[in-house]
């Protein structure tokens, strides 16, 4: 059976290209948890609640076969974690990790209540687990080849293009990384900061619309 795949539908969402672009993404549900991770990455608190959110997005995407009921269901490929990071002035300092991955249209809390009963999380685990509709807004994004650091190419990029645009960052102690290859080693991160839409010289041909 032929699945939707994300990776090639919306590639102008999940961009891997080095380049600055621009997303401006409407309301959708995403399976989210919450936490503190020190070590960011490779907190333990992070990685468990990330397996756990990657679980239960997997269980869905298998729908009737994990006899989950999903009217108008359409297979598809789970999309990618990803975490709004915040609380420094610097990657290293953003220890508050709020994690997203997003769901299609047809998936609704039935069918996250019925993936959340079958995969028996522990209780501390499961509490924190949750489908919620929110908004990622207007962004700009670059692809870094590797995990983020202070130093990462893509966030020099990001900041050039801020600078050259007079562009507004929404805020001056969070960014978003989306983890287009999973969040475990040295993976690659694509690098999201959310602006202020009502400033700066971004014409409308320079904005994916989602």
């Amino acid at each position: 059976m032929h699945k939707f795949d994300w990776r090639e539908v919306e590639r102008d969402e999940y961009s891997r290209s080095e380049e600055p672009s621009f997303v401006k993404l409407t309301t959708r549900s995403y399976i989210t948890a919450m936490g503190v991770a020190p070590d960011r990455v490779t907190d333990q608190a992070f990685t468990s609640l990330a397996a756990a959110v990657t679980q239960i997005a997997e269980r869905i995407s298998e729908g009737p076969d994990a006899g989950i009921d999903i009217p108008n269901f359409k297979a598809y490929h789970p999309y990618p974690l990803q975490a709004v990071w915040s609380g420094g002035d610097k990657i290293s300092k953003r220890h508050i990790f709020r994690l997203w991955l997003k769901q299609p249209l047809f998936i609704h809390e039935d069918q996250f209540e019925a993936a959340l009963t079958q995969l028996h999380f522990e209780p501390a685990i499961a509490q924190q687990l949750h489908l919620e509709q929110l908004a990622e807004g207007f962004e700009i994004q670059s692809f870094n080849s590797t995990p983020l650091t202070d130093e990462a190419p893509a966030i020099a990029r990001i900041q050039t293009v801020i600078n050259r645009d007079h562009l507004v960052p929404k805020f001056d102690d969070r960014h978003r990384e989306v983890y287009l290859e999973g969040y475990q080693g040295e993976v690659p991160v694509l690098y999201r900061v959310p602006l202020d839409e009502n400033f700066g010289e971004v014409g409308d041909e320079q904005v994916a619309y989602n």
